[in-house]
């Protein structure tokens, strides 16, 4: 039975949790739960994630440690004054979490230093050991994040899904069906916006990982492009087809037809299938010229319906060149 990935996740936190503790009773460390909640805290969604909450964990650790360390020995021993202080961290560590996790870790961290000052004492010896915990649980959650119920983001799958849902809305906007309910100009964006989001993270994951990193970010910029135009294809359509005119309708099938082959083809190459060798872009781009030397009064008058055909086969010729770049770099790599 497969395991979801809610249940992964808790099972990588309990036995993340487990080798934390056993690490602070074998080290004899007073401040053992550091190692704990840093190994806790560190085990996310997926592994990529973990990697790069683990690098700026450790990072902001040890510059949010450094500063705060340094702004309590500075300021005069005033309890109201560290209490101030304590406050004001706190509220910009919960203010910057949702925004920019970095900035908010080293507020946390610079947060723990007045905290502990407060209701103890605090020294560079314990940011030391601070320093050398967080580390040490770091390296748990990566550990058991690597090897027990990984949870990898399938880079590939997920370009794929993308570039299928891409065909599939733009197969549904021209040949339009009542079976079929088209994904929305909104929707296509939204998922697009969340594989940026998500590329930090899928970055990290790259470092141990035979994809090159090079390449999975121009195979985003091309997809970019590839979206940008793929929007403005479905929403030129919507108003041009009605005024499409007999010698233009069989040119966008055929611009929709080839355009359709080259995704095709694309996806048949992420997934490590035969795929079949890209359409030139000229069999977009001569329809377009073909139509102007035809009617060059037409266009010349710059008539509606005629720039909003050259629109929207501009679309489709900058559409298929990003996706035969896309193709070719993959191609060569591969």
């Amino acid at each position: 039975m497969e395991l979801r990935n809610t249940t992964k996740m808790a099972l990588q936190a309990a036995l993340a949790i487990g080798v934390a503790e056993c690490l602070s009773l074998f080290l004899f460390t007073d401040k053992g739960y550091w190692i704990t909640l840093s190994a806790m805290a560190l085990t996310t969604q997926t592994w990529g994630e973990s990697v790069k909450r683990s690098f700026e964990r450790v990072g902001m650790t040890i510059l949010g440690g450094i500063a705060g360390t340094a702004l309590y020995f500075y300021l005069p021993d005033n309890y109201n004054l560290v209490l101030g202080f304590l406050l004001l961290f706190i509220f910009f560590t919960t203010y910057m979490m949702p925004i920019y996790h970095l900035v908010a870790v080293f507020f946390l961290t610079c947060f723990v230093v007045f905290l502990f000052a407060l209701i103890g004492h605090w020294d560079w010896l314990l940011l030391k050991t601070r320093v050398i915990d967080t580390i040490v649980g770091a390296g748990v959650a990566l550990f058991v994040g690597s090897f027990f119920f990984p949870l990898r983001r399938n880079v590939s799958c997920m370009f794929v899904l993308y570039l299928q849902k891409m065909k599939a809305s733009l197969d549904a906007t021209i040949h339009p069906s009542e079976i079929r309910s088209p994904i929305s100009n909104q929707q296509l964006a939204v998922d697009f916006q969340e594989i940026k989001h998500d590329a930090m993270a899928i970055r990290y994951q790259l470092l141990f990982h035979r994809l090159n990193a090079q390449q999975f970010n121009a195979l985003l910029q091309y997809v970019g492009f590839c979206v940008h135009f793929t929007i403005n294809i479905i929403e030129s359509y919507k108003w041009l087809s009605c005024r499409l005119c007999d010698e233009e309708i069989p040119m966008v099938k055929k611009a929709v037809e080839t355009t359709e082959h080259n995704i095709q083809a694309l996806v048949d190459l992420l997934e490590k299938k035969p795929c079949a060798q890209l359409l030139p872009v000229t069999n977009v781009s001569d329809l377009l010229q073909h139509e102007i030397n035809r009617c060059p009064k037409r266009f010349s008058s710059l008539e509606s319906d005629a720039l909003g055909f050259f629109s929207l086969m501009y679309f489709f010729t900058q559409l298929n060149i990003n996706l035969n770049h896309a193709f070719d770099m993959l191609n060569y790599k591969r």
